[in-house]
């Protein structure tokens, strides 16, 4: 099945903003919100600190975007930014990081080429499906992915669902077993 979705072009979108379109730097943060988060949550114990530091790279892209040369690989330039920081918050917190940091850090570097690889093979058709499903969620559960996928600290979440944050969480994991199961039966159902 081919997949009639055009690529992502960051080229276009950091043309658009350094042409003064500035509001669609929000593609960018879009489209690599995701991998930068999930790179650093791999990387730190803090969930916050995962969060704050992935905030710290897209304002720190944004900042030296035109020092970005378009026609390279954007992806590698923003990782590149991510882990720079990385770096230095590990300098700054490293004699005061606890062992469980430190061991992640270790496991997480050694797994790097395997997620990697994995991530550049991900199977586009299954993003459409996927927001298929997302679209059958109930209002509040709909509501805990869009702004996980965003990046909301989950406090500000809780606050907007009048929730207690381990609330959130316990929505979150109910809306992932949902999710996982609407792919599941979505898979079956196009291979039969």
């Amino acid at each position: 099945m081919q997949n009639d979705a055009p690529r992502f072009d960051p080229d276009s979108i950091v043309s658009s903003v350094l042409s003064g379109n500035e509001d669609a730097y929000r593609l960018i943060v879009s489209e690599y919100g995701l991998l930068v988060r999930g790179f650093l949550a791999a990387r730190v114990y803090h969930l916050v600190d995962a969060e704050d530091l992935a905030q710290d790279t897209f304002v720190k892209a944004y900042e030296k975007l035109e020092d970005y040369e378009l026609g390279t690989n954007f992806r590698a330039w923003l990782m590149s930014i991510a882990k720079f920081l990385l770096n230095n918050h590990w300098r700054k917190y490293g004699n005061r990081a606890t062992v469980m940091e430190k061991f992640r850090y270790d496991i997480a570097e050694s797994i790097q080429t395997e997620l990697s690889v994995s991530h550049e093979e991900i199977d586009e058709s299954r993003i459409p499906r996927l927001l298929d499903c997302i679209s059958k969620l109930p209002d509040n559960l709909r509501k805990v992915i869009r702004s996980g996928l965003e990046g909301e600290k989950v406090s500000l979440i809780a606050k907007d669902l009048r929730l207690k944050e381990n609330a959130v969480y316990q929505l979150r994991h109910r809306a992932h077993i949902a999710l996982r199961k609407c792919m599941n039966q979505t898979t079956s159902t196009t291979q039969s």
